[in-house]
């Protein structure tokens, strides 16, 4: 008898709880994302008197205390990734798919538990990382938010979503490589290359190109204080659509390749 959808979504569940990376990688993404967005935010805030009045009254309270929740992201790419790169690495896969021939359920299981982990722990580290920096802002007598502050809630649940969807492109990417190593640098590369080069490109190009990439959606997405006046700028939806359909598509294109390469 083959196991039912919510057998398999249990099944893929133990494996993922039952290993050790996987609670060593949601560790290390909680310092790196609590972290350095308090650091940041001591450093932003001793260093506000000495800002522009422009500057000043523009600073975006809730931004700033979520930048080391930029750099979680790779840690929940690293996490989507080895989802599936230790069991192609191991043969487990074969064995997967022995017991699941199909390729659409276990796709489906296995992209279940790494949204739901991905999108709950994102969404506490983001909690966490957003309250502990408005205290020290407070503590500096820095202008903070609060979560009643216009676009905070959406902004923490952009981040939940931002990060889930990481982890989803990150498995698809390590389905489509079979490597750990080619997948994560390809993840990397989609979180932070279109900042890297953004500045060095034509604005039409950042209009009509980097706006539609994962990252900038991530950001439309996750961010409390929108500059409509960026050239990457998107609404909140649009950006939410736009990060759906990149995940939609990874995944089609990763369940293409099980069909036809993993059927042996």
């Amino acid at each position: 008898m083959k196991p039912s959808l919510l057998g398999t979504v249990g099944s893929e569940w133990t494996k993922l709880r039952t290993v050790r990376s996987t609670w060593l990688t949601l560790g290390i993404a909680l310092v790196v994302s609590v972290g350095l967005s308090v650091l940041f935010t001591f450093a932003a805030a001793s260093q506000f008197d000495k800002l522009s009045v422009d500057q000043r009254t523009n600073f975006d309270a809730a931004g700033t205390s979520l930048v080391g929740v930029n750099l979680g992201l790779i840690l929940f790419a690293v996490l989507g990734v080895l989802v599936v790169s230790a069991e192609y690495a191991s043969g487990m896969m074969q064995l997967t798919l022995s017991v699941t021939p199909r390729r659409a359920r276990v796709l489906v299981a296995k992209g279940a538990v790494v949204m739901v982990l991905s999108f709950v722990s994102g969404l506490v580290y983001t909690a966490i990382a957003f309250f502990a920096g408005q205290a020290v802002l407070r503590g500096y007598g820095v202008p903070s938010a609060g979560l009643g502050s216009p676009g905070v809630v959406r902004g923490l649940l952009g981040w939940g979503l931002a990060v889930a969807a990481f982890s989803l492109i990150a498995m698809s990417l390590g389905i489509l490589l079979r490597s750990a190593a080619g997948a994560i640098a390809t993840s990397i590369g989609l979180i932070f290359a279109p900042v890297i080069v953004s500045g060095l490109l034509p604005t039409w190009v950042r209009h009509n190109i980097l706006a539609y990439l994962p990252d900038s959606a991530a950001s439309n997405l996750s961010s409390a204080q929108l500059d409509h006046t960026s050239a990457t700028y998107l609404a909140p939806g649009a950006a939410f659509a736009i990060l759906a359909v990149w995940v939609g598509v990874l995944l089609m294109t990763a369940y293409s390749v099980m069909k036809s390469r993993d059927s042996g």
